[in-house]
């Protein structure tokens, strides 16, 4: 048996880096690993446990040995009811995003695609956990029959197109699993997320199990800030009972449709804004509307001249000199349409972009609509374009890698984000092309290049 001492510094390191709390049943199975790595090391089991630090192979694996991956398809069926009856068919033929962040071994995110597909809704679903060998188990798509259970067999038929079932297994399709974009997350520790839009739901099911009291706070706060105005948030039927105003942010309000309970996201209570805050967004709305006025007579302008340009210059712009016209506006004029799902008038504004040196700008925006309306080829096509307008033109890499990843093409999508990360690291500080950042650093899309390149 190992001394205590040991345990308790295993413990706080875990403790610290995950916001986990090792059970007491979990501690036989904790000593019996130490006891193994240190001999295997040939050092005391002391040692051993100073020398573990975050982000190494042997931290990680006591991490996934003290995760309780207990999970199945369809789990809690009454949640997947509600999605079925009063969710989904809002967005039916429509773009959703949805994030499970605490994902374990994949059924919960498979469940949810298998839904949306049978309901004609286009789903985009990112899927993260802490622990590696979850990760692995929902990449190689093979699972025990064990994962079907009586709760949920309702919906065991939706995984039949999708899947092949043997006397032991169900082993899903490559196609299929390509389409949920998995990646590894620290709730406590981690910041930085593979995708830049909030969702419209989330499910954090089944982890607050692992934290204290302040960790809940903490992570609830961090999670449900990625949710859009009116995103559902969704915890275990078995935790929504505990959870109060004590713990969740006042944004959040608790609401149910019979026994399912869940959070949705909404603005501050008017009353608590004070005369200045109305003040600045009067003047930020009266700001916009301006914007919104001269750009509208931008697009009129080209339209109702063929061969109008924006700008009278018809050499061939250099990428600092190009950022004299303010695409940054027409940018979030787009955004703004895409975001009412309003894509005519979205690619209207794209087509009128018009003059030789601006192709750049055209295709990609059009290819962006295009990515924000799940017509991939067509953006994938668009990004292209923009490519062989101009060598330079960072943002179109950028996308292009990201559509060549949701269409499965690996290979491709990492050239595209290596060379996404050449020009960032050429441009350096001065980026021509800032106005496709959003909020975001130059560093922070060389991260993410970096990350779904698979650090190459």
């Amino acid at each position: 048996m190992l001394d205590s001492e040991v345990l308790e510094i295993v413990k706080t390191k875990i403790l610290s880096h995950s916001g986990i709390y090792v059970a007491q049943s979990q501690i036989p199975a904790l000593e019996a690993h130490l006891e193994k790595k240190s001999a295997e090391k040939t050092i005391s089991a002391k040692e051993f446990a100073n020398k573990l630090s975050p982000k190494t192979v042997d931290f990680d694996e006591i991490i996934n040995l003290v995760t309780v991956n207990e999970t199945y398809f369809f789990r809690e069926e009454k949640q997947f009811d509600f999605l079925k009856n009063e969710v989904f068919p809002k967005y039916v033929g429509k773009s959703i995003s949805l994030w499970t962040c605490c994902c374990s071994t994949g059924e919960e995110p498979i469940s949810l695609m298998a839904l949306a597909l049978s309901m004609g809704v286009h789903l985009t679903i990112y899927a993260s956990d802490i622990d590696d060998n979850a990760l692995a188990t929902l990449k190689r798509g093979r699972y025990s029959l064990f994962s079907l259970r009586s709760d949920g067999k309702k919906y065991h038929e939706l995984l039949e197109p999708y899947s092949t079932r043997t006397d032991s297994e169900i082993i899903f399709d490559r196609d299929f699993l390509n389409n949920i974009h998995s990646f590894k997350f620290n709730l406590i520790q981690d910041t930085d997320l593979p995708f830049f839009e909030n969702m419209e739901i989330i499910f954090m099911r089944n982890v607050f199990i692992y934290f204290d009291r302040e960790t809940r706070i903490n992570v609830t706060k961090k999670v449900s800030e990625r949710l859009k105005e009116e995103g559902c948030l969704f915890f275990s039927m078995n935790e929504v009972g505990s959870i109060d105003n004590t713990i969740i942010p006042d944004y959040l309000s608790k609401t149910n449709s019979g026994v399912v309970y869940y959070f949705v996201r909404g603005k501050r209570p008017t009353a608590v804004f004070k005369i200045q805050d109305r003040q600045k967004k009067k003047a930020e709305a009266d700001v916009e509307a301006a914007k919104k006025e001269k750009l509208r007579l931008e697009v009129e302008k080209a339209r109702n001249k063929k061969d109008t340009v924006i700008v009278k210059e018809t050499k061939p712009v250099k990428a600092e000199e190009a950022q004299k016209i303010d695409f940054s506006e027409i940018y979030e004029q787009i955004c703004a349409e895409i975001n009412r799902q309003d894509f005519i008038k979205a690619r209207t504004i794209a087509r009128a972009i018009s003059g030789e040196e601006y192709k750049r700008y055209s295709f990609f925006l059009q290819g962006y609509i295009e990515y924000y309306a799940d017509n991939r080829s067509a953006a994938e096509m668009f990004f292209a374009y923009s490519e062989t307008a101009s060598q330079d033109f960072w943002p179109a890499y950028f996308y292009h890698g990201m559509v060549l990843r949701d269409m499965g093409n690996d290979e491709k999508a990492a050239y595209c984000f290596k060379r996404c990360k050449d020009i960032l690291t050429e441009f350096g500080d001065n980026n021509p092309y800032d106005f496709a950042l959003d909020s975001f650093s130059p560093a922070y899309i060389y991260s993410l290049c970096n990350t779904f390149q698979g650090g190459k």
